[in-house]
């Protein structure tokens, strides 16, 4: 069968041979590769999809916090006398000592 197979494609030339029996051999391996790498990073996404989401929620909590800060910042800098940024904590420091 194959020594039929081989006769035929020396009566076609090194072209046809290349046509009809490499082309498709190295198509074939170039799509095994390609699967097999699709499937291997397909497995090996999840770890570092797990570490991305862990980090933008810790930078989240981390602006939260950063906001609450900006906001006591501003609201001490804003106020001419200090007075209203510390009356909720503590009583004004200035005022035992007049």
């Amino acid at each position: 069968m194959f020594e039929e197979l081989f006769a035929v494609m020396a009566q076609l030339g090194p072209v046809m041979m290349f046509w009809f029996m490499v082309l498709p051999a190295l198509v074939a391996v170039l799509l095994l590769a390609i699967l097999y790498r699709l499937l291997r990073t397909r497995e090996g996404a999840t770890p570092a999809h797990d570490d991305e989401a862990r980090m933008i929620q810790e930078m989240y909590r981390a602006l939260g916090r950063m906001e609450e800060r900006v906001e006591a910042l501003e609201t001490l800098l804003l106020d001419p006398d200090g007075s209203a940024g510390r009356a909720g904590r503590d009583a004004p420091r200035g005022q035992g000592r007049e």
